[in-house]
């Protein structure tokens, strides 16, 4: 698990007043909103018998283990173990690590390192016109694939026409070199690749967009495990089609991953058709696990390892983060 980073975990909206465990790479942490609306997390295992805090309660802004009653701190400082007398020293190793937490896009971030306020990095910023004005349709799920290869798939521009070739992937024109620069920052990269028409044949989507339709992708990673894929269909008018996928991974172990992805559109923004368009993206996100789910190593192999062309550069930027990050 890298270091030092905000993980995207869990969706702002599920987590109450009521204990939630979210895991990541076989660690189990406890989240749960306290009297103000605050976002407490904390390990999720007592240091007495080891018990998961997330099958306890809430008590005055405090957890209770749900085995002994004994009562945590939002510091994660125990203040009370129910079968002493009161007055009783509490134990210093009565105690469990608590991690920094914000809240931003609907989602929650959790500080996985040691890293002082000051110098933690800050969190991605999504585009402004997606999040202001795209209608977003929510959905969650467990995926059993490595969450690096998944992510791999999301920043890949060409494996639609093999992946996708039954949905959507026949479309689009990919029959030349396929050559990007990959902008690099801090704590991502972008990419972006333009198709001159998508398809050859008429349809009445031709007529509306006034020919045949450009495409234009935009593909943003955003360490440690959130992608982002902006997708226009038109020729650069108001009536062109976006949609924006943000997807955030939650690796739970090497070979399963917690997939929570956000769905922007701005065609048809009409509550009722949330599920429709809910159901399209849930089935060309699976369309991606298939394969990815069957690749030979799910673990992220050296990037000598395999073979690469000019239209993976954007994947071995990714691999290289990922090297640069683990040390």
């Amino acid at each position: 698990m890298l270091k030092d980073f905000w993980y995207a975990c869990e969706l702002s909206s599920a987590i109450t007043n009521k204990p939630q465990q979210v895991v990541m790479f076989n660690q189990r942490f406890v989240l749960y909103r306290n009297s103000q609306g605050q976002i407490i997390a904390l390990k999720d295992q007592c240091p007495h018998r080891g018990a998961a805090f997330s099958l306890g309660w809430i008590e005055k802004d405090c957890i209770r283990c749900p085995y002994h009653g004994w009562k945590f701190q939002a510091d994660g400082q125990c203040n009370e173990i129910p079968s002493n007398t009161p007055g009783t020293p509490i134990p210093k190793k009565a105690r469990v690590d608590s991690y920094p937490i914000k809240e931003k896009y609907g989602f929650v971030w959790l500080f996985y390192g040691d890293l002082p306020e000051e110098q933690r990095p800050p969190l991605p910023t999504f585009p402004e016109y997606m999040v202001s004005t795209m209608r977003p349709v929510y959905d969650d799920g467990i995926d059993n694939a490595n969450y690096a290869r998944l992510m791999e798939a999301n920043l890949d521009f060409t494996h639609v026409i093999a992946v996708h070739r039954k949905s959507f992937g026949q479309r689009i024109p990919i029959n030349k070199t396929i050559n990007y620069d990959v902008e690099k920052y801090d704590w991502g990269a972008i990419a972006k690749v333009n198709y001159e028409s998508l398809g050859n044949s008429k349809s009445f989507l031709n007529f509306l967009l006034g020919g045949r339709p450009e495409l234009k992708t935009k593909l943003t990673l955003y360490l440690p495990n959130v992608t982002l894929a902006e997708i226009s269909v038109g020729r650069g008018s108001r009536f062109d089609i976006k949609f924006g996928i943000l997807v955030a991974h939650l690796p739970i172990n090497e070979n399963t991953t917690r997939v929570k992805r956000v769905l922007y559109r701005n065609v048809l923004p009409i509550p009722w058709l949330d599920g429709f368009f809910r159901k399209i993206d849930h089935k060309l996100a699976q369309e991606d696990t298939v394969i990815v789910a069957s690749l030979d190593s799910q673990s992220m192999p050296k990037i000598s390892d395999e073979l690469h062309v000019a239209a993976d550069a954007l994947d071995i930027t990714f691999r290289k983060f990922l090297l640069e990050a683990r040390g």
